[in-house]
């Protein structure tokens, strides 16, 4: 007899309630779809339902409890949780603690039957057909949840449609409440590998949530929805009507603490939104998310270079390469500043000026570096603003201005990634190759990095080794040699940045062997012209920058840099010699790869190749369109799951 076929006396009491709460919960965001003045009331209750989604999936809830990952001396408590918890839901608004009806019922039963889908959960209680541009999107649902929703429709207890007779904020605010402390106590029950789990769990749903979202008004929602006061002590007996008395017995203080918030991530991605669409933002919509004069801080990040010096009080170089860096002051602050070029001027602007449209892209990459969310940890640098230094005697150019750590001596300068690796070859050098801990500890940061980057559809376009930053200090072991930490990098050199959604900001990457390396090949300066039957380049895209994070793991895996280990030289190659290095580590050299495995083992071998492969090692067509918020919000999870998870496994090491 298959599952599905199961009959309900053989279901176990467990999945039983579990199916009731999903059941209740999609019943009430049923009849909450027309309450348009209260959205974010709404999302916050389709969070709680996606946690206790997340909890039954790592519980290994299913129709018996065969394979329940549950310690046995807290079963009975989760299962009286359980049924609580579906009690309220399946009462809330209609019958009093003795299952009578409400006298003034908040909801009232209509008179078709509800057959649950199980897309209804993308958004809030409508189908994929019919939510509108302003409903707050959700993931989509998983196996658990399917299982639940036909056996329910298969059941003789099917329920009827609800509809609110009247709307109560306050008692849709406390029926929330109460699902978010059932929760946490279902939390609270779990062991600490199971409770690092869920939070990873959660963390990732919260990355979908946003990734699926894309305009500023379902920001606003998300954000507001995590504001809902939360009270340890607040029954749903604290309000007028009393008939909801009936499940005192569990309270106390939440102990949820996600380690991405997801109020953080929608203020992040407003924030980048609020940028492409600088015009439309007012203050007001600026203190509707918890960001007051977000709109004058975006548009004023110009910096005045009369206020900016060489920490030597000498002149700035006349010639400086893209992406170097120099040490400065700015307003007594120290700083460091990272170049870049004019580029060729536009149509009819005159050579050495700056072209108004270069100017925009660089105003909105200081503008995103500017307004990073430091609760998100981006592990970017704090940009202070840019500054443009014209001249008529040579091109003009840009520089980003970044403040340096309070920790780091003025005189420090930032350590790049590629420089330590190339140093720690050398004859006599104080730097040593680090440990395979301290190695794979990176790999973990970059990739979590990344991650967090792409959840709220920021590309970074210029990941590389000589844009992973450190700050050194001298050994404590007094020898003159240096410390690293390893667990503190900087990522930097954001090639004008830009919302994975935007193609605005596209522009051609300069010819640069040293950078063309790390670049997928249909990106490059030149794309893939010189490969028969090429198609040049493409638009810039997530798995473009998975592929730049792949062969950063690979030189971190080696410890060598990426020439060193295919042997080019970059001051003299040319396309032909850059634009086969995905070929070459996938298909034409493998010893590269074997080595990684070897060494360091099969994970980090299969985490590197998943990343220079692309959309394919992650369940995806070679060619699907990553704008899409499905596929963008399959990519980010999957890369979660097959890179992130898998090194963040091996931080014991």
């Amino acid at each position: 007899m298959s599952g599905a076929e199961l009959p309900i006396a053989v279901v176990s009491f467990f999945f039983q309630a579990f199916a009731g709460c999903v059941q209740g919960y999609e019943l009430i965001a049923d009849a909450c779809r027309l309450e348009k003045d209260a959205e974010h009331l709404l999302v916050k209750f389709k969070i709680e339902e996606h946690r206790l989604l997340n909890w039954g999936k790592l519980v290994q809830l299913d129709y018996t409890e065969e394979q329940l990952v549950l310690n046995h001396m807290s079963r009975g408590m989760i299962m009286d949780i359980l049924d609580q918890q579906r009690k309220l839901l399946a009462s809330f608004g209609r019958l009093d603690k003795r299952y009578g009806k409400l006298r003034k019922p908040l909801l009232q039963e209509q008179t078709e039957i509800f057959v649950i889908d199980s897309d209804r959960l993308l958004v809030n209680g409508s189908s994929i057909s019919e939510h509108s541009n302003q409903a707050v999107q959700f993931p989509a649902a998983e196996e658990l949840v399917k299982k639940a929703l036909n056996w329910l429709n298969k059941s003789r207890d099917v329920p009827k449609r609800i509809r609110w007779a009247a709307w109560d904020h306050e008692k849709m605010e406390a029926l929330i409440v109460k699902l978010s402390d059932y929760n946490d106590k279902m939390h609270d029950a779990l062991d600490r590998a199971q409770m690092d789990t869920l939070l990873e769990m959660q963390t990732r749903t919260n990355y979908q949530i946003v990734l699926l979202n894309r305009q500023m008004e379902n920001m606003i929602q998300i954000w507001q929805s995590e504001h809902i006061a939360h009270r340890p002590q607040g029954m749903i007996t604290d309000l007028e009507d009393s008939d909801y008395d009936f499940l005192n017995g569990i309270a106390g203080p939440s102990t949820r603490s996600l380690t991405q918030p997801l109020g953080a991530l929608a203020q992040q991605k407003f924030v980048h939104l609020a940028i492409e669409d600088s015009q439309y933002v007012s203050e007001e919509r600026g203190e509707s998310i918890g960001l007051p004069h977000l709109a004058n801080s975006i548009r004023q990040t110009e910096i005045s270079l009369t206020d900016i010096y060489s920490i030597y009080d000498e002149p700035f170089p006349d010639e400086i390469e893209e992406g170097e860096r120099t040490d400065a002051t700015y307003k007594g602050a120290a700083v460091w500043i990272e170049w870049k070029p004019n580029e060729v001027a536009g149509p009819g602007m005159p050579d050495g000026l700056v072209d108004p449209k270069i100017r925009s892209r660089v105003q909105k990459l200081a503008a995103l570096l500017k307004q990073n969310n430091r609760k998100v940890r981006f592990r970017a640098p704090h940009c202070l603003g840019y500054f443009v230094d014209e001249s008529e005697d040579r091109e003009s150019r840009f520089g980003l201005v970044f403040e340096k750590p309070p920790t780091v001596p003025r005189t420090t300068s930032p350590t790049t990634l590629r420089a330590l690796i190339e140093e720690s070859s050398m004859e006599g050098s104080k730097f040593d190759i680090p440990s395979l801990t301290d190695r794979i500890t990176l790999m973990r940061l970059l990739a979590e990095t990344v991650e967090r980057l792409h959840a709220v559809d920021w590309l970074h376009k210029g990941l590389r080794s000589a844009n992973i930053l450190f700050f050194l200090k001298y050994s404590e072991a007094g020898d003159g040699g240096f410390e690293v930490n390893y667990a503190d990098p900087y990522i930097s050199g954001f090639d004008y940045s830009r919302p994975a959604t935007s193609d605005d900001m596209t522009e051609r990457p300069t010819d640069n062997a040293w950078a063309d390396i790390y670049r997928h090949p249909t990106v490059q300066s030149t794309g893939n012209r010189e490969e028969p039957g090429g198609t040049g380049r493409e638009s810039y895209k997530k798995s473009f920058d998975l592929y730049s994070l792949g062969i950063v793991l690979l030189e971190i895996a080696y410890w060598k840099t990426i020439d060193q280990i295919l042997n080019i030289n970059l001051d003299t190659a040319r396309p032909k010699q850059t634009w086969p290095v995905m070929d070459r580590l996938l298909t034409r050299e493998p010893q590269h790869l074997k080595f990684v495995k070897s060494y360091l083992g099969n994970t980090v071998e299969e985490v590197v190749r998943a990343c220079l492969v692309g959309p394919e090692a992650f369940g995806l067509p070679r060619d699907c369109d990553e704008k899409l918020g499905s596929v963008a919000a399959m990519l980010q999870n999957e890369f979660g799951e097959r890179v992130v998870r898998r090194l963040g496994g091996m931080k014991g090491l």
